[in-house]
């Protein structure tokens, strides 16, 4: 049998701000009480606030409230052992295998779901799977193959420490299956009627020939993606094509002074290309913007994604999809067959001590640590605007590219196919659960460098032998430069009169390999000028050949 324990997701946020793991949690509940499979849901309760939560959720699913079990989690002994598999929808451990040790063997497995993988909360969350008896019949299930590298490249640090600390070998046992998180595609097939079109259009003011890139999620440059690439790539596309191209943004900004950024951004870059912000609790568009779109544009650069429901909603809503080649959401593209995937680059490995150093000494907030370590990652802008260019002007391949994605949501990401994987999973664990001694361990560091643990989310890292070339004019970098949305990390970088001379040395010889340019400026801090080449990419200032 399975137990869900079970905290609150705090379901009162507003309709204008819902966090994506709330989202997630309750979404994932629902779609278990739909497709799963006991005849009894049993849910380890903290307080009544979890509980009117359960029911809450299970009311919105269609669930009868006679099929809710509510057990009191403090006491372990006599609500825990009749189960096989305890679950969390989030990674959180509390003192779950610590519970587990007052039960007779053999006991029960422990299944925690990872979400966003960042943060100095994330390094203490990860370290006590190693710290706590944990066994290799216990697992944290992966959205996405990134997430799971994540998790393993710091796990690898810690054992690392652990050798060097102590001279012993430690590796975390945990196992860490990756299965997708769901969507209801006939929810988001509804969503998409030509009415829905015809009313969305004419509230947003857009002429039928309009080709409308639909951009859906939080607006924030520090913890979900700079829009300078959706902006340059938007306009370069309008440029090259002809055709009116209008980038529609709904969401919500993050924080609020990041609305005049992006404005103000936007109209500076964007003469050809039009952008137009939405509320996402706009009155007008109950059902969101999903019918208004004739592509998805999403170009995340962030490290708090992981995974990305929104083009998997955007796959079931029938959209054909621009997005990075990023962490999670690679995993969802057919590259040229259901949608297309940008190419990232982020400094190597080792390049990013200066950014722990920041979040650990609390020079910088979670939200200052990922957006500056996403300002050295970089978006190929010119492969972005050739995939929109390519299915602004031809609708028959947009056509295409949306029935491939729309029915490899159905085959795929549809919660009635991911829920009984779930349930697989279980009765494999619990089939080899074991009744062996349980293991102890031991400490250490948290907050690992970012461009080694996040070293698989981009297409690649910045290797010595990249060849970069100047394709800025000078007015041009002057005027990028003029907008604190793009330098405001420049603590992290070579400071701007060194920056200067690199990107001078690099136009005077009609390009440079990366080596050559460490090697031409030794006086520099090699991780500075890694961190600022890429910084110096995302701005479209140097061309990656």
């Amino acid at each position: 049998m399975l137990a869900i324990h079970y905290s609150s997701v705090n379901l009162s946020g507003t309709a204008r701000e819902v966090f994506g793991l709330q989202v997630a949690i309750a979404n994932w509940l629902k779609a278990f009480f739909r497709y799963g499979t006991p005849e009894k849901f049993h849910f380890l309760i903290g307080n009544p606030k979890d509980w009117s939560e359960v029911e809450q959720i299970a009311a919105e699913a269609g669930l009868d409230g006679k099929r809710l079990v509510a057990l009191d989690r403090r006491y372990a002994r006599e609500n825990f052992a009749n189960f096989k598999t305890i679950f969390r929808p989030d990674p959180h451990l509390h003192n779950i295998l610590w519970q587990r040790q007052q039960l007779p063997a053999p006991g029960f497995n422990f299944c925690g779901l990872a979400h966003a993988i960042g943060g100095m909360e994330t390094g203490d969350l990860l370290e006590k799977y190693c710290l706590a008896p944990s066994e290799e019949t216990d697992a944290i299930i992966c959205p996405s193959h990134a997430v799971k590298a994540a998790i393993r490249s710091f796990w690898d640090l810690y054992g690392d420490y652990l050798e060097q600390r102590f001279g012993a070998k430690f590796t975390c046992p945990v196992q860490l299956p990756v299965i997708p998180l769901g969507i209801d595609v006939a929810r988001f097939e509804a969503l998409v009627t030509p009415d829905k079109r015809a009313d969305q259009r004419k509230k947003l003011g857009l002429a039928e020939d309009e080709v409308v890139l639909l951009w859906v999620g939080r607006l924030s440059h520090a913890i979900k993606a700079h829009p300078y690439a959706m902006f340059a790539a938007a306009e370069r596309a309008a440029e090259k094509t002809g055709a009116k191209i209008h980038l529609v943004m709904q969401g919500y900004f993050v924080p609020d002074e990041a609305e005049t950024m992006f404005k103000k951004l936007a109209a500076d870059f964007c003469t050809k290309a039009k952008v137009t912000f939405v509320a996402s609790d706009d009155k007008r568009f109950p059902d969101g913007l999903w019918a208004s779109g004739d592509i998805f544009l999403s170009l995340i650069d962030n490290m708090q994604e992981s995974f990305g429901l929104t083009p998997i909603e955007a796959m079931a809503a029938g959209l054909p999809r621009v997005i990075s080649d990023w962490d999670g959401y690679r995993d969802s593209v057919a590259h040229g067959e259901d949608g297309f995937l940008i190419r990232t680059t982020q400094p190597p490995p080792g390049s990013g001590h200066a950014l722990s150093e920041l979040l650990l000494s609390g020079r910088e907030m979670y939200g200052g640590f990922l957006g500056k370590s996403a300002m050295s990652v970089a978006v190929d802008i010119d492969q972005a605007a050739e995939a929109i260019a390519l299915l602004a002007t031809d609708k028959n391949k947009r056509k295409s590219v949306a029935d491939r994605a729309r029915q490899r949501a159905r085959e795929i990401y549809d919660w009635r196919n991911i829920i009984p994987a779930y349930e697989n999973l279980w009765r494999e664990m619990a089939a080899k659960r074991s009744a062996a001694k349980k293991q102890w361990v031991s400490a250490l560091p948290q907050v690992p460098d970012p461009f080694t643990m996040y070293a698989s989310y981009p297409t690649a890292p910045l290797k010595e032998t990249d060849r970069l070339f100047v394709v800025a004019d000078t007015a041009t970098i002057k005027k990028l430069w003029s907008h604190e949305i793009n330098v405001f990390a420049l603590d992290i970088m070579i400071p701007p009169d060194e920056a200067t001379q690199l990107i001078n040395a690099i136009s005077a010889e009609g390009g440079k390999t990366a080596g050559d340019i460490m090697r031409q400026f030794p006086n520099f801090n090699t991780s500075r000028v890694w961190r600022t080449l890429t910084w110096l990419l995302k701005l479209g200032i140097l061309r990656q050949a």
